[in-house]
């Protein structure tokens, strides 16, 4: 037979019981043993019970009335020192500081937006032009000019006499030497141009530019028609090349490619002659 101790449980046996002792200031002095690794420590703790009456909820105090079960079911009511060990109580207090600064960022976000309003002006959703989105001439065409479309021979911008001077004026708006406009029949040239269609929604110009026909450089426009209330692009783009040759090498090798999870669709903005 083994002398020594065979496991925790036969350890547990061996263990006294917890001391507790009045003193006489009042305090309690709780003697108690427990067995660590083999060894038998002695642990001395002196309790002060305070009395603090509080206020509660009348289910609180009811459930305080429960009769206890178990080891504890002739106990006095409250926490038995033998079986709970008390601790400090800890009120959790709430600070108010991030109401005042979230007053603070609410008025910045109000004063900024009173500017924005104060400093606005009348501008173009599709093309930046000083017009309102619905009047836009390349609303479901191609978008803005370029730069070299919005300068006369002279490089300075061309003018009506009915817009003010310096800015930019579409062609089929120009007034001739008489003041007439140009017949409402007049077509944009863009025998270079391709329709993109089936393009992924998150889809922008400069992922035209720079992924899908950068190999075509370069690129005289590129325009991505999107939504006029929302600015979510449509799935349709025109792209227009700098030579009629680069955009029909560009429709035979995408047109029916994959790009961003969808089959693009590519043909000619104007339909050619036969």
């Amino acid at each position: 037979m083994s002398s020594g101790i065979s496991s925790w449980a036969d350890a547990a046996d061996d263990v006294p019981g917890t001391v507790v002792t009045s003193n006489a200031d009042g305090t309690k002095t709780v003697v108690s043993y427990r067995n660590n690794e083999g060894k038998l420590e002695k642990i001395t703790q002196i309790i002060k019970e305070v009395k603090v009456t509080e206020k509660v909820h009348p289910l609180v105090a009811q459930r305080r009335k429960w009769i206890k079960y178990g080891k504890e079911r002739n106990t006095p009511p409250g926490p038995d020192t033998r079986t709970t060990q008390l601790g400090e109580k800890i009120e959790l207090k709430l600070g108010t500081a991030w109401k005042e600064q979230e007053k603070e960022e609410e008025a910045l976000r109000a004063q900024e937006a009173a500017n924005i309003v104060s400093d606005q002006r009348i501008k173009c959703r599709s093309c930046g032009g000083a017009h309102f989105t619905s009047k836009c001439p390349y609303k479901d065409t191609l978008g803005p000019a370029t730069p070299a479309e919005a300068q006369g021979a002279s490089g300075i911008p061309e003018d009506d006499g009915a817009n003010g001077p310096g800015k930019y004026v579409p062609r089929h708006m120009r007034r001739d030497a008489n003041g007439n406009l140009p017949p409402k029949d007049m077509s944009r040239d863009d025998a270079c141009t391709l329709k993109v269609t089936q393009l992924n929604s998150i889809v922008d110009e400069t992922m035209l530019r720079s992924e899908l026909f950068a190999k075509y450089a370069p690129l005289a426009r590129v325009t991505v028609v999107r939504n006029k209330e929302t600015g979510e692009s449509r799935g349709i783009a025109y792209v227009t090349f700098a030579t009629e040759s680069l955009a029909e090498r560009a429709l035979e090798e995408l047109n029916g490619k994959g790009y961003y999870s969808l089959i693009l669709r590519l043909e000619w903005s104007k339909k050619k002659k036969t």
